[in-house]
């Protein structure tokens, strides 16, 4: 007659499969993050290729945010687009200029929690925002203007906005990461890095009733681990853990920006 397991048996395998999957679920929750952040970074680095040739092709010249009015509009992503061709795009019915609103395939960072549009977004004052601008409209800029481009920030990961759309930058203003604004001229320290407001903009918009101006779509998000991917002025990318962004250090360009061009800003008056 063979012998069947007894119930201490059957309680001592169960608990064993029990510890086992205690230690292998966070193993394999954590292995995937890892991969959805191999693959974002992948996506930036992709993305940051196609701006450096762009670059190449227009002498340094750094390409507006996004310029247009109603449904023509027309985004960095849209003039990358041709260095990179990934993603869908359509050319506007009335003009026939190709518009794209970096959506999907390589625009995508995984985990985000829709395919809204621009999960990546440019610095905001280094890529002039030209929408509804008369001609000329905002100058662009020269990458000669930027005094330390390993250290700045051009491109990052954000959060999703309260509505359906999603800002095409992120704010570099320096209100929206420190609270308080202003820094010492003899050092060159901000008088509050170590105070980040954007750290509470970690986030992700619910709502639909529009999206906040400097909310949640509009700052970096640490989905990986408290860790960004964000991409830098000389081409490299890098995952940078929550709070260790540095307004003046890492996205502060001086002479950038309507404030400082106008000669209005107190704390950097160019």
């Amino acid at each position: 007659m063979k012998k069947a397991f007894t119930l201490i048996e059957l309680l001592v395998v169960i608990a064993i499969i029990a510890i086992l999957a205690a230690i292998l679920f966070p193993v394999f929750a954590q292995a995937k993050l890892a991969a959805k952040k191999t693959t974002s970074t992948s996506n930036e680095k992709q993305i940051n290729l196609g701006l450096q040739m762009y670059l190449t092709d227009y002498d340094d010249q750094v390409p507006q945010s996004q310029y247009g009015v109603g449904d023509f509009q027309v985004s960095w992503a849209a003039m990358i687009y041709p260095y990179i061709k990934n993603g869908p795009g359509a050319n506007n019915k009335t003009t026939g200029i190709f518009q794209s609103w970096a959506e999907g395939g390589m625009w995508y960072v995984p985990g985000f929690p829709s395919n809204q549009s621009f999960n990546y977004g440019v610095h905001l004052d280094l890529f002039p925002d030209n929408w509804g601008t008369p001609n000329p409209g905002r100058p662009t800029y020269n990458m000669s203007i930027v005094d330390a481009p390993a250290d700045k920030i051009f491109l990052t990961e954000k959060g999703r906005t309260e509505d359906s759309w999603g800002w095409c930058y992120f704010t570099s203003w320096e209100w929206d990461w420190v609270s308080g604004v202003g820094y010492n001229h003899s050092t060159g320290l901000n008088s509050s890095d170590g105070d980040n407001l954007a750290e509470n903009w970690d986030c992700d918009g619910v709502g639909t009733t529009g999206a906040v101006w400097a909310g949640c779509g509009m700052h970096p998000r640490y989905r990986f681990s408290r860790t960004g991917n964000q991409t830098f002025g000389d081409g490299h990318v890098k995952a940078m853990p929550k709070g260790s962004i540095k307004w003046f250090k890492n996205i502060f360009v001086k002479g950038v920006g309507d404030f400082q061009r106008n000669g209005n800003d107190a704390w950097y008056p160019y």
